[in-house]
C-alpha cells in the first residue's frame, strides 16, 4: 500500500477503451471508503460514461478555466464528478478525501487517474445547476473532478519537494 502512495501519479493520456464494470466499481469503493467528519458519508460520486455527456461537461470546464476549446478531461472515458451537501461544515475536506482514496485505488489496479478543478464553480452556473436537477442534487456543491481510464503514458518518476516538513523539536 505505502508503494501506491509513495509512486502514484496524475495521468493526463488515455485509451479510448472504457474500464471494466469490476475495475470502475473497485476504484468507487475506494473513494467510499473514505473518512468523513462524523462518519456522515454524505458525499456523492456522479459517474459520467456517455461520450454526448463526458463532452458537454468538459466544455463546461473549458469555459470556466480558459475560454478555449481544449479537453480538460484529456480524453478520459468515466468521468466522475464528487459532490458534496451544500450545508455541511465538511464538504470541501471529505469531497476532497473520496478524491484522493479513488486516485490511490485507481493507481493500485492499474487505472489512470486525475483531478481536475473548477467542479464547485461549475456546478453553481445556469447549466451546471441543471445538471444538479437531473441527479436530483439541487442541495449539492462541487468538490472535485476524477477523471478514470486505461494510461496511455509512461509515467515519469515522481519527486517530492524538499524542505516541506519542520519538526517543532
Amino acid at each position: 500500500m505505502i508503494n501506491t502512495i509513495l509512486k502514484r501519479c496524475s495521468c493526463r493520456k488515455f485509451k479510448k477503451e472504457q474500464l471494466s464494470k469490476e475495475e470502475l466499481q473497485l476504484v468507487l469503493d475506494a473513494g467510499l471508503s473514505a473518512p468523513s467528519g462524523m462518519n456522515l458519508q454524505d458525499t456523492k460520486i456522479v459517474v459520467v460514461q456517455d461520450k454526448n455527456d463526458i463532452s458537454a461537461l468538459s466544455k463546461l470546464n473549458a469555459q470556466i478555466w480558459v475560454k478555449e476549446d481544449i479537453d480538460p478531461f484529456y480524453g478520459a472515458p468515466t468521468v466522475c464528478l464528487i459532490l458534496a451537501p451544500r450545508a455541511s461544515r465538511n464538504n470541501v475536506k471529505d469531497g476532497s478525501l473520496v478524491i484522493g482514496y479513488m486516485q490511490m485505488g485507481a493507481y493500485a489496479i492499474g487505472v489512470g487517474s486525475c483531478w481536475i478543478n473548477r467542479c464547485d464553480s461549475m456546478m453553481e452556473t445556469e447549466e451546471g445547476k441543471k445538471w444538479l436537477k437531473k441527479w436530483n442534487l439541487e442541495e449539492y456543491v462541487g468538490v472535485g473532478i476524477c477523471i478514470l481510464g486505461y494510461p496511455d503514458q509512461e509515467y515519469t518518476k515522481k519527486t517530492i519537494k524538499e524542505d516541506r516538513v519542520i519538526y517543532n523539536d
